[in-house]
């Protein structure tokens, strides 16, 4: 069984070692970094005890503590989204549907939209392991991004990208560069 330690160090948001000179400055100076780590931290708990460790008044506890610091930074993740290894560069209007699941390893830039078109029945994007969402990107409706692929800045993908590692860009998103393992991986 995983522990809270494990489950909170899953995540690639670069924690410093308790009492470090890094930790003690990052602590006193409360960087950007330092609010998203605090964020994640809060969501990986909420999900902790609510999957691993059943206990309802930690999990809505941490759930509070959660939204009250998204409001400030602009988040709304619901818990059970992401898989491990997230990593958000920025602050400021990350969106992510409830329903929208996405794999592990995924890397935010901010600014992102990842949800439905607001189309009944509530279609949500299913997105692969290794994703790279670019600033100001908007993924939407019910569609599947593959593993490795990068999506642009300010891109708006409304289709699948089922081939992985490819970058994709613009409004409406479509594949300007195929690497050549997605080559490999065609044929």
């Amino acid at each position: 069984m995983m522990t809270l330690k494990e489950y909170l160090n899953s995540d690639r948001m670069g924690y410093f070692p308790l009492f470090s000179k890094a930790y003690l400055l990052d602590w006193l100076l409360k960087p950007e970094q330092y609010w998203i780590r605090k964020y994640v931290r809060m969501l990986r708990k909420e999900e902790f005890y609510m999957n691993h460790r059943k206990n309802r008044l930690l999990k809505y506890y941490f759930f509070r503590k959660k939204n009250i610091l998204g409001a400030r930074l602009g988040f709304v993740i619901s818990a059970g989204c992401f898989d491990t290894g997230l990593k958000i560069y920025h602050y400021g209007s990350v969106i992510v549907n409830p329903k929208s699941r996405i794999g592990r390893n995924c890397t935010i830039h901010g600014n992102c939209c990842i949800g439905s078109k607001g189309v009944m029945p509530d279609d949500s994007p299913v997105i692969g392991d290794n994703v790279d969402i670019g600033q100001n990107a908007q993924i939407l409706g019910g569609i599947t991004i593959a593993n490795g692929v990068k999506i642009g800045a300010g891109a708006v993908v409304t289709r699948s990208v089922l081939t992985p590692g490819v970058v994709v860009a613009g409004v409406p998103a479509r594949i300007i560069k195929k690497n050549d393992e997605s080559y490999c991986n065609n044929d």
